[in-house]
């Protein structure tokens, strides 16, 4: 910097003395303030919540986590864990995709749904009311089966405390639906519902909306000699439908 002739020596011996105040700032953090606050009034609210949902979905896991815990779903857990690990990978990026995004929210809002119907069938079934420890147990084995499984079997049918309680709801339901209007009703109703109405009887069930009927079987075929093998015959017999399927094997060594 001391040599004779450096750019920097002679910059600094040709340079006017000017004060602070009068100079050119550097950064100006005036200007810099104002094209930010003129970056935020030029935003869509599309951009904005485009800016807040890493924040939205933070809160809304923390939200979702808080709910479960006091339902103790063990399906939910899983899908929590597996909604932090997503969400982490896809909002690391500054511009994540739309598409990945929207899977986030649609298992949060199925999260969401599937705490909400387990306190709808905890609420149904009067879990909390229930004074028998072995009946409550009972009723929280079936509704977390319920939750998690297609198909429930109802342990002692309808007269175990299950059974019990989907009974009730069936009862309660057709009284509803024999409160319309008697004229309605009758248009709605068939024959025989005509009967039961002009009776006063109420059934506690409401009428079938089709019939199944499943034939299963194992016979040698296709001659007596042949090894047995397993048939089954489907048929579903509806108002307006009829179906029949079946399916047959054949013993296919010799023939």
């Amino acid at each position: 910097m001391k040599i004779p002739s450096n750019m920097w020596v002679e910059a600094w011996e040709t340079a006017k003395p000017i004060p602070a105040r009068r100079q050119r700032r550097l950064f100006d953090d005036t200007r810099e303030a104002e094209k930010v606050l003129h970056y935020f009034v030029v935003q869509k609210p599309a951009d904005l919540a485009r800016h807040l949902l890493p924040c939205v979905l933070h809160a809304a896991v923390l939200k979702v986590k808080e709910e479960e815990s006091l339902e103790d779903i063990t399906s939910v857990k899983k899908i929590i864990k597996q909604i932090i690990t997503h969400a982490s990978k896809v909002l690391r990026f500054p511009n994540p995709e739309d598409k990945k995004l929207e899977e986030i929210i649609a298992q949060i809002m199925n999260v969401e749904a599937t705490i909400a119907r387990a306190r709808s069938l905890k609420a149904k079934f009067g879990i909390d009311k229930c004074d028998q420890e072995e009946e409550r147990k009972d009723l929280e084995n079936f509704v977390n089966s319920f939750l998690e499984q297609p198909e429930v079997s109802v342990l002692g049918a309808g007269r175990g405390p299950a059974g019990t309680v989907i009974h009730r709801l069936f009862v309660n339901a057709q009284k509803v639906a024999t409160m319309m209007p008697l004229d309605e009703e009758l248009k709605q109703s068939g024959p025989s519902d005509e009967k039961r109405l002009n009776s006063g009887s109420v059934a506690d069930f409401p009428s079938p909306a089709g019939r199944e009927v499943i034939l299963r079987t194992t016979i040698p075929r296709p001659a007596p000699y042949s090894k047995a093998l397993p048939q089954r015959m489907y048929s579903v017999l509806t108002k307006e439908d009829f179906r029949l399927a079946g399916a047959f094997s054949s013993d296919t060594t010799f023939f």
